[in-house]
């Protein structure tokens, strides 16, 4: 019970980092959002704050079959794929600026235009396949399909509100909204997401049973220590 309990509190801490990441990071998406909210409001902000609704289920579904279906040899591989993305975007993030966020008055876009934007993305699908789908499988294989969907709830629920708060920020504090705030909030972040891209390297050397053979190294010395002193 206490593993299970320990399977939805990770589930829904990671979820909820992970979407608060994807949701305050640099990017095409986070363009749209901040330029939709200065320019028109809300009332056309929501669509690309929720966009991730409609666009990332379908990175999500191809990369989850993939990753489903593999040896756990490149399941290794993906999470060292996935550990080292990690560590780029953590460094990216580090050296994030205000020149990052530049936003420009634009004509109110159309949900086409803002789901293209997101679908064609290469960030959306490379997390997906390196970061989510792993994360996603790995919870379904050791604590079942509930806490995977924890999981993916929680992070679906953390970047559809984050965008939906950073939207309602900007529209009504336009005289006021400064980028250094995503500034700040993108180093910080950076921190935690080296600590995830350990956890990562962990989950790889699991995958390749390093540990398993470890205790069986300390057990066949201990057999030797123990014979030898007989």
């Amino acid at each position: 019970m206490e593993t299970l309990t320990a399977g939805y509190l990770s589930a829904i801490a990671l979820g909820a980092v992970f979407g608060f990441q994807g949701s305050v990071s640099p990017g095409p998406l986070q363009t749209v959002i901040i330029s939709e909210s200065l320019t028109h409001g809300v009332r056309s902000s929501w669509r690309a704050a929720t966009i991730s609704l409609i666009s990332d289920p379908i990175a999500l579904v191809i990369a989850v079959c993939f990753v489903a279906n593999v040896p756990n040899v490149l399941l290794a591989a993906i999470a060292f794929l996935g550990a080292a993305i990690l560590c780029k975007i953590a460094w990216t993030q580090f050296k994030t600026n205000d020149k990052d966020f530049d936003f420009q008055s634009k004509p109110r876009l159309s949900l086409l235009t803002i789901w293209l934007t997101n679908i064609l993305n290469p960030n959306l699908w490379v997390f997906s396949f390196t970061i989510n789908a792993f994360q996603i499988n790995h919870f379904y294989e050791k604590f079942g399909v509930m806490v995977a969907a924890t999981y993916l709830v929680t992070f679906f629920v953390a970047i559809c509100s984050c965008n939906l708060t950073t939207a309602l920020i900007v529209s009504g504090s336009k005289r006021f909204f400064n980028v250094r705030w995503l500034v700040a909030i993108n180093r910080t972040l950076a921190v935690f997401l080296l600590l995830v891209a350990l956890r990562f390297v962990y989950l790889g050397l699991d995958y390749l049973d390093v540990f398993r053979d470890f205790v069986q190294i300390d057990m066949e010395a201990a057999r030797f220590l123990c014979f030898s002193t007989i």
